[in-house]
């Protein structure tokens, strides 16, 4: 007996419309990804090379005369040219849209005791940008930052020893407009900055802040935000609560934004539960921010400080703490229903030879 199912010319046409308006449906369902765009971020501490620890435990005259040699010497030995190599492998690796980029140092000397110093030594962000520029890599500076600027001589050397500290949004230059652009870049300072006195440098007064962009995707749009807030020193309460207060000042700036927000960066708060947590990131999430690397992994940890010692000389050591952190919405946007959705989160920089004491987070969103 045949098992060969006949059917009429009618039906025959009527099968062929069902299948057809069948994969009309599952090509709309392929088509909301279009609609809805994914785009890639990526937040990195990039590692000023040093510290300043010897600096700040200086005690009288000697003490700061070695602590000004140990510094620069540290400096000299963390290899910014090496390392601005592998940062720049790890972007490429991932090619995210937008960077947030924190602590990227501008090193300059001059003659001693004739400040201001202008001659560079190391600039890290124009090494990360030649690097990038090597590997063929399209991204340009969108918005800077600058904080800590102080300069203090290096008697052994005969030099002036100049530091500016610096976040910097960085983003694709490769899209087209009309899919990717980019507009009302801003800094801020925060009012809230963490000072401290030195027997030997006298008061000194540490500024923080943040950046901002807006960005357009594929109709789709969202700030890109970047931060550095201030490090947690153990025994001194004034530095946490300093970092507080600023991580309140920016949640004041961006909980009834109009669009979604996408905030990354260094928060110097551990994100995971501990005796040296802050408080501070989990503050953040409570504000309605969604931590992205906690969304995608329940379970893992996901720690990204410190890969080393005070430099790399000093060996790697276990991370313990997660404080690199990208977080997604705002509780406006998850009430109207425009937050990004998390795709995916990702380490990067967590083997050796390492491009900075933090592992960078790349997170993968789908815009609504």
């Amino acid at each position: 007996m045949s098992n060969v199912i006949r059917v009429s010319k009618a039906a025959a046409v009527r099968l062929g419309w069902i299948a057809l308006l069948l994969c009309c449906w599952c090509l709309a369902g392929f088509g909301a990804d279009s609609a809805n765009p994914a785009v890639t971020v990526m937040t990195r501490n990039v590692d000023a090379g040093t510290d300043l620890g010897y600096i700040f435990a200086a005690t009288d005259e000697n003490s700061y005369v070695q602590g000004m040699a140990a510094t620069l010497a540290e400096l000299q030995a963390s290899n910014f040219q090496q390392r601005a190599a592998r940062l720049a492998a790890e972007i490429g690796a991932s090619i995210p849209d937008l960077i947030a980029l924190q602590e990227v140092t501008l090193w300059r000397t001059g003659p001693i005791m004739q400040p201001p110093a202008t001659t560079i030594l190391y600039d890290q962000l124009d090494q990360i940008l030649a690097e990038l520029g090597k590997a063929n890599l399209h991204y340009g500076v969108i918005a800077v930052q600058s904080e800590l600027d102080a300069e203090a001589p290096v008697p052994s050397a005969g030099i002036d020893l100049r530091l500016t500290d610096r976040d910097v949004i960085l983003a694709r230059l490769d899209l087209p407009q009309s899919q990717f652009d980019l507009f009302n870049a801003q800094t801020h300072r925060y009012r809230a900055v963490f000072s401290f006195g030195n027997p030997v440098l006298g008061q000194m007064s540490v500024p923080s802040g943040w950046l901002a962009v807006d960005v357009m995707a594929n109709g789709s749009k969202f700030r890109f935000v970047n931060t550095h807030l201030q490090s947690a020193i153990p025994g001194l309460q004034q530095a946490e609560q300093v970092q507080r207060e600023q991580a309140d000042e920016l949640l004041a700036s961006l909980l009834f934004t109009s669009t979604p927000v996408v905030l990354a960066g260094d928060l110097n708060s551990n994100a995971e539960p501990g005796p040296e947590s802050t408080g501070t990131a989990q503050h953040i999430g409570r504000a309605g921010f969604v931590d992205a690397w906690k969304f995608a992994h329940p379970a893992d940890p996901g720690y990204t400080w410190p890969l080393f010692g005070e430099d790399q000389n000093s060996g790697p050591v276990t991370p313990n703490e997660r404080i690199d952190l990208i977080y997604v919405g705002g509780p406006l946007q998850f009430w109207l229903g425009r937050a990004p959705a998390i795709l995916s989160a990702v380490r990067t920089g967590t083997t050796a030879p390492y491009g900075s004491d933090h592992a960078g987070l790349v997170v993968k969103l789908q815009l609504k």
